[in-house]
């Protein structure tokens, strides 16, 4: 009973301080809406300046965000007779005062800044205005689209909304002018920031909900649209550039002796697997989405390029095994038959090679008896068939993989797209 009585005592004497302090502070005793004059619901105008934004996480789609909260709203009963604005920084006051009960939906966590006192100051003019400010840090949750990803724009939303009030009551809207700011000095390593923009969500939800029946009122819903385009210069760097050497790399196969087997197959499995160990570590840092991204598209084709030398390869060899079945016959025909014999001529071809004779056709002249030359000839002819598929594939293969890059980039960087993927608007 003495506990009781103590308490009281002591929420009296509060209350006589503040008075003591203002008149103002004797309109605070009750949190209530307040009335509008003309009779309509309370019109709440909200604005808020981005102080800082980092800590993006693509896994997480998620990222932090420090602003300053701007609400302005008219309290009749907080008028007083200052000839200024009167100002209120206490945290305990400003428990007994009615604030908008506006929320931030796509938040994951929030907090205000208490260090070293809560950061927040109110400003009430005589007839009632009413200014508040506070500082709050959000973890907010961004639906990112990633079919673009590393050339992609992406629209990050910051949601608030009324959590109690219908718009009968209290209806927020965005200040007339510069209702999001941000701070110049913020830079990104990923991202290059661009305008924001400041959108009504208003709609309609569900309230009053219980077992067997629910209400469906307007609230008020503000958006907030922060445009992002991605900064190229990283992925330049370490994905795109690396991953092109690499499928230029294996293009050296096409130089290596068509009979040096083991040479080119360990030179066109390495970078296969080179590629693939680095394909795997970018995917690592991103969501695993449904549908493909820009960046798998490249690494798909340069795993094409490669898996097409590799191809390229089995055709040239297939051709060199003919050309040595061949070779070891007519070893065979020539130890069974007679030195002595007539010469015929064997036209193999077009070859730039120094194996035979440097002419536009070289023609061996072969000194037989029986079936021996048919099978030089034939010899000679599969061998100068792998060597054409090199020759041919040594210009294909880069002219092939020029023209990809040509079409990749073209479409990517298109000024029209771009412009079409930023008008879309994720709410």
């Amino acid at each position: 009973m003495t506990r009781l009585f103590l308490k009281w005592i002591l929420i009296f004497l509060f209350f006589a301080t503040i008075t003591a302090l203002h008149p103002i502070y004797e309109t605070i005793k009750k949190k209530q809406i307040p009335k509008a004059e003309d009779g309509g619901p309370l019109q709440v105008k909200v604005g808020f300046y981005v102080e800082s934004m980092g800590n993006f996480r693509s896994t997480e789609m998620t990222f932090d965000m420090d602003l300053y909260m701007y609400m302005s709203w008219v309290d009749p009963a907080m008028a007083h007779n200052e000839s200024d604005y009167v100002l209120i920084n206490d945290a305990d006051v400003l428990k007994s005062i009615w604030l908008p009960d506006l929320y931030f939906a796509n938040a994951r966590t929030a907090y205000f800044h208490e260090v070293m006192v809560h950061n927040f100051n109110m400003f009430v003019s005589p007839t009632g205005i009413i200014a508040y400010g506070t500082r709050v840090t959000l973890n907010v949750a961004c639906n990112l689209h990633l079919k673009d990803y590393p050339l992609d724009s992406q629209k990050c939303l910051v949601k608030i909304i009324s959590y109690a009030h219908v718009e009968t009551e209290m209806k927020a809207t965005w200040f007339e002018d510069g209702a999001i700011r941000m701070n110049k000095e913020i830079g990104l390593p990923e991202y290059n920031l661009g305008p924001a923009e400041s959108l009504s969500c208003s709609g309609e939800f569900h309230y009053t909900i219980t077992h067997n029946s629910s209400r469906i009122g307007n609230f008020s819903c503000l958006v907030g649209v922060l445009s992002m385009k991605r900064a190229i210069g990283y992925h330049l760097v370490q994905s795109y550039i690396p991953t092109g050497l690499i499928v230029a790399i294996s293009w050296v196969s096409f130089w290596i002796d068509r009979r040096a087997v083991p040479a080119r197959v360990s030179l066109s499995f390495t970078t296969l697997l080179t590629l693939s160990t680095q394909g795997n570590g970018i995917r690592y840092g991103l969501p695993p989405v449904s549908y493909a991204k820009a960046i798998d598209f490249f690494y798909g084709t340069c795993m094409l390029f490669i898996f097409g030398v590799l191809l390229e390869f089995a055709v040239v060899n297939s051709y060199m095994r003919k050309a040595h079945k061949f070779g070891v016959m007519a070893d065979r025909s020539q130890s069974s038959n007679e030195e002595n014999g007539r010469h015929i001529v064997c036209d193999t071809g077009t070859d730039g090679e120094a194996d035979y004779e440097d002419s536009p056709r070289t023609r061996i002249h072969v000194k037989t008896a029986g079936h021996y030359a048919i099978l030089v000839c034939k010899s000679l002819q599969f061998s100068r068939k792998a060597h054409t598929v090199d020759q041919i594939s040594r210009f294909a293969f880069p002219a092939s993989f020029i023209i990809f890059n040509i079409i990749y980039w073209t479409y990517y960087l298109s000024e029209d797209r771009q412009k079409n993927e930023d008008e879309v608007i994720y709410v």
